[in-house]
């Protein structure tokens, strides 16, 4: 009769990626499968392409009916591959994704290599990857290799390029007290964390032939998360999955009007809505801090910080903190007069920078870091990119800013989890 594979798919709101992973199990070589549709109650479109294999009796559907409001109590895809994996009846267990297609040798080629090799318990393959545009062209691909042991494949191998034998789960089962952790703190590297569970018993054994191909899109969760730092930036526009715009400050998400579409058209962060929810929502914003104000026939700038309006009080101090002329907006006499003053923006040629604007970037000692509410921040480069922080950084050192404390860094999230977790990656 042969053995028995079992494929998890996690499925939301992507049905015509989700048509090609379904199609891409369908036509495997090798057919003795089953399929797990674990569908996080995606909307019509998607649940009528699932229902068009449900004829398939290979196939099983599950639709979690999640309440919006439980979204973000748990890591979804993990909660849903714990919900699949006490029905599994296979050998092998293998998962999917619906932005992946396999290959058609897929299973068979993992099937070989887990009879050629008896003491194998768990195989990853090689990836391709593939970058598409908004509408699904080909802008980019690279490859994922698997040409090594991998005895920590904690953020090395693809959620959909793993197969292991269904025995393992007993032994993860009772060492952790259950499968997959679907801690929200997991979010966004859940498979990472099951993969050093896996590791406890076993050893990655590399396939190093292509056997799945996986597509990013602009709305991709890689790319949402792609370069976040652990806390959101001050100052910076936002968005999640709702489309909603919110201005970012302390801690606090604003809603931001259409009044200031302007501002927010083309430099708005998306970020996945796990990461933007964990914040609070306060009151919609009159004046988004951290931006250059005017009114129309009065010749003094201001700069908005901490609700209040910073006059910048001349050319040299402009200048010297990179603000540019474009970025100036006017707004009438009886808004500015809403507005509390704050301490001026000065400088002078000597030895300390006092007291200067928040959320400029600065160059000290060859790094870059950004001020904000009076801490120095290193940042990475990145960052700097993802949260369009275009202004050409101010040039310092650390004896100019010797009265201000050094902050947390703003650098990319993973680089912070791997830390925390003490993974190598290496």
């Amino acid at each position: 009769m042969g053995e028995k594979v079992s494929i998890i798919l996690t499925s939301y709101n992507k049905p015509d990626y989700l048509q090609k992973a379904i199609e891409s199990v369908i036509q495997q070589t090798h057919d003795l499968w089953e399929l797990f549709i674990m569908d996080d109650h995606s909307n019509a479109e998607t649940t009528a392409v699932i229902h068009k294999y449900l004829h398939d009796r290979r196939i099983q559907y599950h639709n979690s009916f999640v309440h919006p409001a439980d979204r973000l109590k748990t890591a979804r895809y993990a909660t849903l591959i714990n919900s699949a994996l006490p029905f599994a009846d296979g050998d092998y267990i293998s998962y999917l994704t619906d932005d992946t297609v396999y290959h058609p040798e897929r299973l068979s080629r993992m099937m070989q290599e887990f009879s050629h090799k008896p003491e194998a318990q768990a195989v990853y393959s090689k990836q391709k990857v593939v970058h598409v545009n908004e509408r699904g062209e080909e802008i980019s691909h690279f490859y994922r290799n698997a040409n090594a042991v991998l005895d920590q494949a904690a953020f090395q191998v693809d959620h959909c390029s793993v197969m292991h034998r269904r025995s393992l789960l007993n032994l993860i089962h009772h060492k952790f007290g259950g499968y997959w952790d679907d801690d929200m703190k997991h979010w966004n590297h859940g498979d990472a964390i099951f993969w050093a569970r896996l590791n406890n018993f076993t050893p990655f054994l590399p396939i190093n032939e292509v056997l799945d191909t996986t597509y990013k899109t602009p709305d991709s969760f890689q790319n949402a998360y792609r370069f976040l730092p652990a806390d959101l930036i001050d100052g910076s526009f936002v968005k999640g999955s709702d489309q909603n715009v919110y201005f970012f400050d302390q801690g606090v998400r604003h809603p931001v009007g259409e009044k200031w579409g302007f501002l927010y058209l083309n430099r708005t962060v998306a970020v996945p809505d796990p990461y933007l929810f964990q914040y609070r929502i306060g009151k919609i914003l009159n004046i988004p801090n951290y931006i250059l104000v005017k009114e129309a026939d009065h010749p003094a700038i201001f700069y908005i910080e901490a609700g209040k309006k910073r006059r910048i009080v001349d050319q040299y101090a402009f200048q010297f903190y990179q603000f540019q002329r474009k970025d100036i907006v006017t707004i009438g006499k009886e808004e500015m007069e809403t507005l509390p003053e704050g301490p001026p923006i000065t400088w002078k040629r000597s030895e300390l920078i006092k007291n200067p604007p928040g959320r400029r970037l600065f160059f000290i000692e060859r790094e870059p870091f950004l001020f904000l509410n009076g801490v120095f921040h290193p940042i990475s480069e990145q960052v700097t990119r993802k949260f369009f922080l275009h202004q050409k950084p101010i040039s310092a050192s650390f004896r100019n800013i010797q009265q201000f404390p050094i902050g947390k860094p703003f650098y990319p999230v993973y680089d912070e989890i791997i830390k925390k977790l003490n993974i190598a990656t290496e």
